[in-house]
């Protein structure tokens, strides 16, 4: 899940910002005329002026007014800094680190000397997202300074970073003696997508014993292309146990193997009422991924009993997002919140234009600053054209935690647009 969302479930520059003295550059393209305005609005608390100004300056259909956009979420978070809420300003830090802008590296310092362990944990996720060599040093370096509890959380920040220069860091974190650290990092090195792991990662496997651990090597050695029929027949053992959260992981493990062969046994292991909910709910979404639709009476089941539906949220992400799709509509209309925010999510690592309009409508609806925050990083994560005005409409909202993150949104969205890379968060 997105970090506010995960913190929301477990559980709100300098005095003023800058005026322009020198040109933003994205590509080849100089912003002067328009931003000093912009800025001292920002820089005010003025936001619905400022984006008036915007507006009335520049198209955000040439690269002029996408880079003026993207200054723009800078200003916004800069002036964000100043907030007293220790995870906002968190949040806010570790969003312009994921843009090589440090000008909150006191504050992100700061949390991960906390005493509140969720206050490290924000900081830990948000360098996580950021993911340049910097962020990654940084947490190396809590790793390694940190008790048991610290090292952990700090693998599993690592563990989603996608950036080469992490593999060095997760093959040091996998010869930890906690199996918890060792199957983090594994994972890690699974998502990266660097073949060049896999002599290392077939190793591990000969010596591992932990079936757990057997599991997540397999599986992340599927990633990254081996697809052996001795890695889906370890996967598949791991089904054959009284461990739920093994089963639950090994069924969605199946689904990423995309080998047919194992498409009979993900049904029969969904429609088996002597299965553990948890894990038939996860066979039913793997099967999506075989474009099979077998398992949807199931999850839909899941989005009005409770007995079921409490496990699906996490489910969500993993779904086919073609085949799925009457499903995460469902859970959008869900009278559970974790659910609804689920599927925002999930729309949001998958949607298109379509998916923005209904994503819109959610916002409009929704009552909750947390729900609204979540549609506008959804809408980061689409990053198209359209997102623009309703990204540009959330920044005016007084909510800091909506107005930070569609700053942040924007950013991403002209990344997207303009063909830079992404950033994970």
């Amino acid at each position: 899940m997105s970090k506010r969302t995960r913190n929301f479930i477990i559980a709100g520059v300098a005095a003023g910002v800058l005026l322009l003295v020198a040109a933003v550059v994205i590509g080849r393209v100089t912003v002067e005329t328009g931003m000093p305005a912009v800025s001292k609005l920002v820089a005010e608390n003025k936001l619905p002026a400022a984006v008036r100004a915007l507006q009335a300056t520049y198209r955000f259909d040439n690269p002029q007014g996408l880079a003026a956009l993207h200054q723009f979420s800078l200003l916004v978070l800069r002036q964000a800094l100043n907030q007293d809420d220790p995870f906002e300003r968190c949040y806010v830090a570790t969003a312009l680190a994921g843009y090589n802008d440090w000008s909150g590296r006191a504050a992100i310092d700061k949390a991960l000397n906390s005493s509140n362990f969720l206050v490290q944990k924000a900081a830990v996720e948000g360098l996580a997202a950021a993911g340049s060599p910097e962020a990654i040093d940084i947490l190396a370096r809590f790793y390694r300074g940190s008790g048991a509890d610290g090292r952990l959380m700090a693998v599993q920040g690592l563990s989603e970073v996608t950036t080469p220069t992490v593999m060095p860091i997760l093959m040091e974190t996998a010869n930890n003696k906690d199996t918890n650290v060792t199957v983090w990092s594994v994972n890690g090195l699974g998502h990266l997508g660097d073949r060049k792991a896999l002599p290392y990662l077939h190793a591990m496997l000969d010596k591992a014993t932990d079936p757990m651990l057997r599991l997540e090597i397999a599986h992340a050695m599927i990633l990254l292309g081996d697809h052996s029929p001795d890695l889906v027949a370890v996967i598949t053992k791991g089904l054959d146990t009284n461990n739920v959260q093994q089963g639950a992981e090994a069924a969605l493990d199946l689904g990423d193997a995309q080998d047919k062969s194992v498409v009979p046994t993900l049904k029969q292991t969904a429609a088996s009422d002597k299965v553990n909910p948890r894990v038939r709910l996860a066979a039913a979404v793997a099967l999506t991924r075989y474009g099979n639709t077998d398992g949807l009476p199931l999850l839909k089941t899941a989005l009005v009993d409770e007995s079921y539906g409490r496990y699906l949220p996490p489910l969500l992400e993993h779904l086919d997002f073609t085949i799925g799709r009457p499903v995460l509509m469902g859970a959008l209309n869900s009278s559970d919140q974790v659910t609804r925010l689920a599927a925002i999510e999930a729309i949001g690592r998958d949607g298109g234009d379509p998916e923005i309009v209904i994503l819109k409508q959610t916002s409009d609806k929704s009552q909750d600053p947390m729900e609204t925050a979540q549609v506008a990083w959804s809408l980061g994560h689409i990053g198209r054209p359209a997102c623009i005005p309703v990204l540009l409409e959330m920044v005016q909202n007084p909510d800091p935690q909506v107005r930070d993150t569609a700053a942040d949104s924007l950013g991403h969205t002209v990344d997207h647009i303009t063909g830079h890379p992404d950033k994970s968060r």
